[in-house]
């Protein structure tokens, strides 16, 4: 009789075993599956860096020196970070010239999601801006005694994730002696509570991007971008011009209870818009937070074209652009310009998905877009002086900038901006001491002082703080896309009108 064969025949190396030990080893083998299945996940991603949640909001989250890229996207400037904090770790070894170093955390989500105004371009902006100011202040503008080492931190996007990043910062304060915390996102109301645990462990933020006048008067914050109340000074400016004086006006704002950029945004406005060129006496108001707003926007474009203004005041966000403007460009009353008029936050509208319906719309809709922004790099030449050419010099062609990332864009503002607030952070250091002795505490009883005599010159603009956080008549620049994408300043403004030049800064006459 020949052997057994096929799937139930017993693999030769089992032959010849007693029955009890053929059990013995099953069961053992099971078991073995058991514990690797039951087994958690390793939640390590890096040093400094665990994933955090649940499902699909799990994600890796924490604070590196850059040895760790939280996307494939931001690979290249974690790279730079991480090669300047080595460097800097060198000369602290050394002790060249007795070389000491303070810490300053950019902290921001670096991951964006989906439903995100950010983009991993904008993100990625800001970083290599960030960088641009570190390495400067390390090797143009140290005295060898206060280096300046730039860690990542990464708060995800649930609530859960945030507090791990905070409290990771907090902890680690002294043994990376950070001093201060620059970036921090765009303005939700989640960010407020990030400041809040980091005034509470007398941490300082710097914020990059932050307009929101919901987070004026936030101890331990200052910004380094006009508020919207400036930036709707400065748009009610622009619509008073010559050209736009007779125009009327409509109101289109996201009233999403989370964020209050647009709230602020759209309630500055018509706080100082003429009421007579209002149309309608209330603004268009749809939910971001809410499904279904290509819908909403394309069943009022009908009732736009009842109001029939000449320009719509757009207090929303950059990624909504899209399902405004789409329905607009087939609009019945398309025989007349439409000017769509919006925030900083539309910098970013060429970046996000749906860019193309925005280019349609401007292509064939008989619509102008344009926007007060933060920064742009042809404001250098349009009205130099209102900007301090050191400060600039890092954008030049073959400066830090351009050495590194010149395949990148400036004209979003974001590396400008990521660039300000960290030089913000490195001039507060300085003023405390700049030295091996300085603390959190110390950099945190500066942020007043960052005024007149002592403003920052940033490559946005002079940096001249209020007591509520917020720069003196910051310059605005107002900007226009066109049906290619293009990025062009109409002019430069303020919320007086005129950018603010401290005295001992102002060219003699």
């Amino acid at each position: 009789m020949s052997s057994p064969s096929g799937p139930d025949a017993d693999p030769p190396f089992l032959k010849g075993l007693p029955g009890r030990l053929l059990l013995v080893l099953a069961a053992l083998t099971v078991a073995a599956v058991a514990v690797l299945l039951l087994r958690p996940d390793d939640p390590t991603c890096a040093e400094g860096v665990e994933k955090v949640g649940e499902g699909d909001d799990r994600q890796c989250v924490g604070l590196t020196d850059g040895s760790h890229a939280f996307h494939e996207g931001l690979a290249h400037v974690s790279e730079e970070i991480a090669a300047e904090n080595a460097w800097v770790d060198d000369q602290v070894e050394a002790g060249n010239d007795g070389a000491s170093y303070a810490s300053v955390v950019y902290l921001m989500p670096l991951a964006p999601q989906p439903n995100d105004s950010n983009t991993i371009e904008t993100i990625r902006h800001e970083l290599e801006g960030a960088f641009t100011a570190q390495h400067r202040a390390n090797h143009e503008e140290s005295d060898g005694s206060s280096l300046i080492k730039l860690l990542l931190a990464h708060t995800g996007a649930t609530e859960e994730q945030q507090r791990h990043t905070v409290e990771q910062v907090v902890e680690q304060r002294d043994g990376q002696r950070i001093v201060a915390v620059a970036g921090l996102g765009t303005s939700l109301d989640s960010t407020e509570w990030i400041v809040e645990e980091l005034t509470k462990a007398d941490i300082p933020s710097f914020g990059s991007v932050l307009t929101s006048d919901s987070l004026a008067d936030t101890p331990g914050l200052v910004r380094v971008a006009p508020p919207n109340a400036d930036q709707a000074a400065a748009a009610v400016r622009y619509l008073s011009q010559e050209e736009h004086r007779d125009k009327e006006v409509l109101i289109i704002q996201d009233v999403n209870e989370n964020d209050p950029y647009t709230r602020t945004l759209a309630r500055e406005f018509a706080a100082r818009f003429p009421a007579p060129r209002l149309v309608d006496g209330e603004p268009f108001e749809y939910d971001s937070s809410h499904t279904d707003i290509a819908t909403y926007f394309s069943i009022q474009s009908a009732n736009l074209c009842l109001s029939d203004p000449d320009v719509i005041y757009y207090a929303g966000r950059s990624r909504d652009l899209p399902d405004l403007l789409a329905p607009l460009k087939n609009r019945q009353c398309n025989d007349k310009t439409l000017t769509v008029l919006s925030g900083d936050d539309t910098s970013q509208a060429t970046q996000q998905d749906g860019f193309d319906e925005v280019q349609s719309a401007l292509r064939t809709g008989n619509i102008e877009l344009v926007y007060t922004g933060l920064a742009h790099p042809d404001m250098w030449e349009e009205a130099p002086e209102y900007f301090d050419e050191d400060a600039i010099a890092a954008f030049a062609d073959d400066g830090d900038y351009d050495r590194r990332f010149s395949n990148d864009t400036l004209h979003d503002g974001q590396a400008i901006m990521g660039y300000d607030a960290v030089r913000a952070a490195v001039r507060a250091i300085t003023t405390a001491g700049g030295g091996r002795d300085v603390t959190s505490s110390d950099v945190f009883q500066m942020l007043t002082s960052l005024r007149g005599a002592n403003a920052v010159p940033g490559a946005s603009g002079w940096i001249s703080l209020h007591n509520d956080g917020s720069p003196e008549n910051k310059a605005i620049p107002i900007i226009r896309i066109d049906q290619e994408g293009h990025l062009t300043i109409r002019t430069i403004t303020s919320a007086s009108g005129t950018p603010y030049i401290p005295e001992l800064a102002t060219p003699e006459q």
